[in-house]
């Protein structure tokens, strides 16, 4: 099957300004390095890590939300990166996002019709198909009817995720980049939003990037788990081998820092936290970025970057010691 998504050597460094006032340079923040990523039709990509090692980055470059360092993004074939303006803007019909915020994501001053409507607009639809299509994502988002003519501050967290959702899916996307969606909102409300979006998946028939920390929540929703550590993808597997074979020490220790519920069911040998703090994107360790918080690392860990190794179908590994 021809991916909907595929990344090759996906970049991005953010020129950050670094020394005195008297001597400053431009140093690279390597938010995201030499990436390569596919999602198939249909399936939703869970992508996993701490905060700060490039997860909203990536799904951003997915969608050309941001430019490119280097590197290439086919969408259905078509190199994302290599579109101009006009090209970009109707391919976008086809690519949305679902953003972590739900309440700095809506327009205050704008009624749930026009925040819903706003990308139909932009796409040129008439007045009549606009209110239709509206009725109908308020409808498929689990909102009344009358939400329509009210403002963003009269909804609770959880209702204004659902109005951001209706408005991600009014162009009736392909490909749904959802950057922590659930992040914001109470633990009560996050396995109704996961599950709505689990039925829209299947209704609409939609490809999702599903970015999270949690991963019990990526767990439930995920077709396959990418694990990424400070820029690079460092594990990839379906949601299922991730969690029941984990080689990475990296995503072990993520793992392990998930509550178990019972002290007896933790596997023998985890730890409940990482040790240290994950090191500056703008200046990452040389070999394996994780050498510096991982306790099997050894010699060449500190100076040679692990190559990506396959040592089961469709489970890939970086990493010297269990590769």
């Amino acid at each position: 099957m021809t991916p909907l998504i595929q990344a090759t050597g996906l970049t991005k460094h953010f020129p950050v300004r670094t020394g005195g006032i008297l001597r400053r340079v431009t140093t690279p923040l390597r938010a995201v390095e030499a990436v390569d990523l596919s999602i198939q039709p249909g399936e939703t990509m869970g992508l996993v890590g701490e905060s700060g090692c490039g997860k909203s980055t990536l799904g951003r470059l997915l969608i050309r939300l941001i430019p490119a360092t280097a590197g290439q993004v086919l969408f259905d074939g078509v190199d994302l990166l290599t579109l101009d303006a006009a090209a970009l803007r109707r391919a976008r019909q086809a690519m949305q996002i679902v953003f972590q915020d739900p309440y700095g994501a809506l327009n205050p001053r704008m009624t749930v019709e026009d925040i819903i409507a706003e990308p139909l607009v932009i796409a040129g639809s008439t007045t009549i198909r606009r209110r239709a299509a509206v009725g109908e994502m308020l409808d498929k988002a689990g909102l009344p009817a009358n939400a329509r003519d009210r403002y963003p501050h009269e909804f609770s967290g959880g209702q204004r995720q659902r109005i951001g959702i209706a408005r991600a899916l009014i162009t009736r996307p392909r490909f749904v980049v959802c950057d922590e969606p659930v992040s914001a909102l109470d633990v009560s409300v996050q396995a109704q939003i996961v599950n709505l979006l689990a039925d829209l998946r299947a209704e609409l028939g939609l490809t999702y990037l599903f970015i999270a920390h949690d991963l019990a929540v990526v767990k439930h929703i995920s077709t396959r788990v990418a694990v990424m550590y400070l820029g690079k993808i460092v594990e990839l597997a379906d949601r299922d081998t991730l969690h029941a074979r984990p080689r990475h020490p990296y995503t072990r220790a993520l793992i392990a820092s998930v509550p178990a519920g019972h002290p007896s069911r933790r596997r023998r040998g985890e730890t409940r936290r990482l040790a240290g703090d994950i090191p500056s994107a703008l200046h990452p360790p040389p070999g394996c970025r994780f050498h510096t918080r991982c306790p099997l690392a050894i010699d060449i860990c500190r100076v040679t970057e692990p190559a990506v190794t396959e040592p089961e179908p469709g489970h890939l590994i970086a990493c010297h010691v269990e590769g």
